[in-house]
């Protein structure tokens, strides 16, 4: 009787058709089994779901989720599923297990540029099922083994990076993307354990490299009964493999369908970054602006390395800046002042100038310059 709740997917499935005559009216079942190609053996406890065939206005299949469940199901531990009550149609169906490859349904981006199935993986076309009253339509699923990649994230001081969010860059001919939750084949959010080791699972073949993201967030208080505090993201570190701070130079690597790489370490170079803080005032008479965005950019793409908000009293900070040149920027500065029922906003021209990041970096001075039409009311 321990194990009760594992089956509770499945009672909750057999109530749903047996109590609700209504939902009977008019529609049939999708059956089937789900079976891990590597082993041979049934994919238990893997995720089913089906998808309308029928097109929206965007070119991608429809939502299900007037279906019974949503249109996912969980399979039993012999592998198979049943999902009841399917209005009449055409569907595509697909599984999920961790570490597994889910057939491709055909809306995923296609610059992925990802190699072709493996041989015996079912085409999208076999992955389609027609649905007809009071009928049930019947298919099987294999599911093959993705590739995954392994290793540790450390401190140059040695000490392991315990909760780093750590996830693949897939690298193509034209483009470098960083992939979370879904994309390339790659399931939920992966976090270094409290050795520092990581484990990507269920990836395609391909071109990769790794991304370590080290955020530091502040619990802001707010008046709230159910959660009292607020999370505010401060800094965000990112290091590449190849212990790179930025995607263009991370080291890459090629990944063969169903591969296993150990050993992509990272190490995070406390010892090399450093604090930027300062002050952002108006051109024209020195005033401290009250409002805007400051961020750092790598001069070679322009790619984003950290950012921050301008505080009320001009004052800003930006923690965990790797040593390097950069491009600083500030956009949308702006004063907020009230008035007698008038709000009026002064706004402000955008700024850049290069920076070198050697050392921290106190008590930076930044003027933006005043703007033409810079005056906007609104009523408060």
């Amino acid at each position: 009787m321990r194990h009760w709740p594992l089956l509770l997917p499945f009672l909750t499935i057999a109530t749903l058709a047996q109590t609700n005559p209504s939902a009977r009216h008019a529609t049939g079942t999708v059956t089937g089994h789900v079976y891990c190609a590597d082993t041979n053996t049934p994919a238990r406890m893997a995720r089913v779901r089906l998808e309308s065939a029928k097109e929206g206005s965007g070119g991608n299949p429809q939502s299900t989720s007037d279906l019974p469940v949503g249109g996912i199901v969980q399979t039993a531990l012999d592998g198979s599923f049943l999902i009841p009550n399917v209005p009449p149609g055409s569907y595509y169906v697909s599984a999920t297990l961790s570490g597994y490859l889910s057939p491709r349904l055909g809306h995923e981006d296609e610059d992925d540029a990802l190699p072709p199935a493996p041989a015996g993986k079912l085409p999208v076309s076999d992955l389609k099922i027609t649905v007809q009253t009071d009928q049930a339509a019947s298919i099987d699923i294999r599911l093959e083994r993705g590739a995954a990649v392994s290793g540790t994230v450390r401190f140059d001081d040695g000490s392991p990076a315990v909760g780093v969010h750590v996830g693949p860059v897939h690298i193509t001919p034209n483009q470098t993307k960083s992939s979370y939750s879904g994309d390339f084949g790659v399931q939920g959010d992966v976090v270094t354990n409290d050795l520092g080791h990581y484990r990507i699972s269920g990836m395609h073949g391909g071109r990769y490299a790794v991304e370590a993201l080290l955020s530091h967030l502040d619990l802001v208080p707010r008046a709230s009964r159910d959660s009292p505090f607020s999370d505010m993201m401060r800094s965000v570190l990112v290091v590449y493999s190849g212990d790179a701070t930025r995607k263009s130079a991370a080291a890459s690597f090629t990944l063969s369908p169903g591969e296993e790489r150990t050993g992509e370490d990272i190490t995070i170079p406390l010892s090399k970054l450093h604090t930027i803080s300062g002050v952002v005032t108006a051109a024209h008479d020195g005033h401290p602006i009250t409002a805007g965005n400051l961020a750092l950019m790598s001069p070679e793409d322009k790619e984003l390395v950290a950012d921050a908000e301008i505080a009320s009293d001009g004052t800003f900070q930006i923690e965990a800046v790797p040593e390097g040149s950069y491009i600083l920027r500030i956009r949308d500065a702006h004063d907020t002042m009230k008035g007698s029922g008038d709000k009026t906003t002064y706004r402000y021209g955008d700024l850049e100038q290069p920076l070198k990041i050697e050392s921290d970096v106190p008590n930076l001075a930044l003027a933006v310059p005043e703007m033409k039409q810079a005056v906007a009311r609104t009523s408060h």
